[in-house]
């Protein structure tokens, strides 16, 4: 598969949201496996998953701990050493602006999941635009704030200075409160609705020194890199992408084989015969997810509503929910 079909990510990420989240083990455990992660990839650092499990893992998080910044205070911790050599080579730049274009030429270390550019217009200021390439939803939303946070915090860490860029610009709307955004980034020019998701930083800043610079080990770094085998990488089958797919778009806008056909970039033709293929149907796998989403609602939040489960799964009603719920225990 291609990775504009399903674009994957280091298991270090899911990894590193879980443990700095503040869960409890057995908390990380109910959310890894709600979100459909193999308990045996939590304990690899060099399997490539679909990025589709980390927008989940957000949307799970934030629900779990009722903490709609969740992302920020996951970004505000992101010291080097956790994405493996990836890391290394921003570390070992001369300084912050090398640093970043060093984790612009080896992104795909990590992810192609995330488009990653630094444009250096005007002359006094520097634009990191750092995009989701593929995502919808809250876990999007979420998974660019931590992006956007993580780099701030890295910039901050590797020159040892209190980098406070002049503008954050976001995709996302507006939330009730932004001060949490003012806070973490350090800057009032926090704006929402924006074109693109960007860190304007200032010229001079990129000039900072790196504390950890070491041109020696930097090139080292290249050169075992170039010649790394490609990180093993946890094959889902189609019916594991449709079930990806209804897990981030269910609840949002009627979902139908021709829009997530769309979202997995095939056609309607082509996704039912490759269902067929693995035993199985659109309609089998709406079910399938429906009943999935609507155990760990339950499980995650007890309290809510017929109306908001139903609606939350994707139906009109509570009597839609009620007779899809009679159909599925039938089949059991």
């Amino acid at each position: 598969m291609c990775s504009q079909v399903d674009p994957v990510e280091s298991i270090s990420f899911p990894n590193f949201v879980l443990a700095q989240s503040g869960v409890s083990a057995a908390v990380r455990r109910q959310l890894s496996r709600a979100a459909e992660l193999p308990d045996w990839v939590l304990n690899t650092t060099d399997t490539m998953v679909s990025s589709n499990f980390q927008l989940r893992l957000w949307e799970l998080l934030e629900h779990e701990l009722a903490e709609p910044d969740i992302a920020l205070h996951v970004g505000a911790v992101n010291t080097l050493g956790h994405f493996g050599v990836h890391d290394y080579l921003f570390g070992t730049a001369p300084t912050l602006g090398g640093g970043l274009a060093r984790s612009e030429e080896y992104a795909e270390l990590i992810t192609t999941n995330v488009g990653f550019a630094v444009l250096g217009e005007p002359e006094d200021e520097a634009v990191a635009d750092i995009r989701l390439l593929s995502g919808l939803g809250r876990g999007r939303q979420l998974a660019t704030q931590f992006a956007l946070a993580a780099v701030v915090t890295r910039a901050r860490n590797a020159t040892g200075r209190n980098v406070h860029p002049i503008r954050i610009r976001f995709r996302q709307p507006a939330p009730r409160r932004h001060d949490r955004f003012v806070e973490m980034f350090g800057t009032r020019r926090v704006d929402f609705g924006a074109q693109t998701d960007q860190i304007t930083f200032r010229a001079s800043d990129l000039s900072l020194p790196l504390r950890t610079a070491d041109p020696v080990l930097a090139e080292i770094l290249r050169e075992h890199t170039a010649i790394l085998p490609p990180p093993p990488r946890l094959e889902v089958t189609w019916s594991g992408q449709v079930h990806q797919a209804l897990t981030l778009l269910l609840g949002d806008g009627r979902v139908t084989i021709d829009r997530v056909a769309r979202y997995l970039a095939t056609s309607r033709r082509s996704l039912q015969r490759r269902l067929a293929d693995e035993g199985t149907t659109w309609t089998r796998e709406l079910d399938r997810a429906r009943a999935a989403l609507l155990e760990q609602r339950v499980q995650l939040s007890p309290g809510d509503t017929q109306t908001a489960l139903a609606r939350r799964i994707g139906y009109a009603d509570p009597g839609t929910l009620r007779r899809a719920r009679h159909r599925w225990s039938s089949r059991n």
